[in-house]
């Protein structure tokens, strides 16, 4: 009873976590409202799969080791500001550089393309909300099974099952603003207010509260 409660407690964690606003939710969601949900499959793919390395190597210590050099995590935190920082330019450019067109609903031909699966897993490395993440779960449930390899499997699979759900409402949620992103007399200012709330996630993950 008591080690169902605490994976009951273990996927409560996985859901509030993963579906409250990150880096990640910011990107799914840009990424959606600029290429649709399908094209933005790989990089919900590649989340799922970079943070279930990252807590799997935390579980069995490598969070520990990190601890031993917090100036390692502060540059993780400064490379993942510049990225997010990047990926707000490549969505504001085209609204910056678009000239007014007639043709309502067209593509610009110069639109960024979608993250892929690789850099998407890789990301996660530099974010700082997946290594809080992992170390929460890590710390919060280790007494979840006895033996590490097990406990690492047990997080692992939660993680695999309910994050994608969650970043699923966020993928949705940015199809949705589809149309908006493609209507002329929208398409700047949605462009770059997305881009704008990405920039000031990286600011938040530059400077630590």
């Amino acid at each position: 009873m008591e080690s169902q409660a605490t994976l009951a407690a273990l996927v409560t964690f996985a859901a509030v976590t993963s579906v409250t606003p990150g880096p990640n939710n910011l990107m799914i969601l840009a990424s959606s409202a600029a290429f649709g949900w399908r094209r933005t499959l790989p990089h919900l793919a590649g989340i799922a799969l970079g943070f279930s390395i990252m807590l799997g190597a935390v579980v069995l210590g490598f969070g520990a080791l990190l601890d031993r050099y917090p100036e390692a995590l502060a540059a993780m935190r400064i490379i993942g500001a510049a990225w997010l920082l990047w990926l707000a330019w490549q969505l504001a450019r085209p609204a910056l550089r678009r000239k007014p067109q007639n043709n309502v609903g067209q593509e610009p031909p110069t639109r960024p393309r979608p993250m892929t699966a690789v850099e998407a897993a890789l990301f996660q490395w530099v974010n700082p909300k997946a290594w809080t993440m992992a170390a929460g779960a890590s710390a919060a449930f280790s007494g979840i099974a006895d033996d590490a390899l097990e406990r690492a499997a047990v997080m692992v699979l939660t993680f695999l099952v309910v994050g994608p759900i969650c970043l699923g409402l966020w993928m949705f949620a940015g199809h949705g603003l589809k149309a908006l992103v493609f209507n002329e007399s929208l398409a700047r200012p949605v462009a770059l207010c997305m881009a704008g709330f990405v920039a000031l996630t990286a600011l938040f993950i530059a400077i630590p509260v």
